[in-house]
């Protein structure tokens, strides 16, 4: 479970506490690992491959998509329609 600890961000108004993501236990696998850690270094010396994001870049890139599509949800809702509940 995720609560919100502080939001300086008018547009969304969250209050320090609340719930904002919930991890629904039937979804998880019973073998689980603790720690998984990846090493792209023979993708890079074999195939001179290297990655074109950093991993704070992603992260930012995912965490944009995901505030974008709140805002679609929400328009949505405030318009009187229905759409998906993601804690299903």
């Amino acid at each position: 479970m995720g609560t919100v600890i502080s939001c300086d961000n008018p547009e969304y108004q969250l209050p320090k506490g609340k719930v904002v993501v919930r991890v629904d236990p039937n979804y998880h696998r019973p073998t689980e690992v603790d720690l998984l850690i990846g090493d792209a270094a023979k993708c890079q010396q074999k195939l001179n491959w290297s990655p074109k994001h950093t991993l704070p870049q992603l992260v930012a890139e995912m965490m944009e998509a995901d505030l974008k599509l709140f805002k679609k949800e929400k328009y949505l809702r405030d318009a009187g329609h229905d759409t998906l509940d993601y804690h299903e």
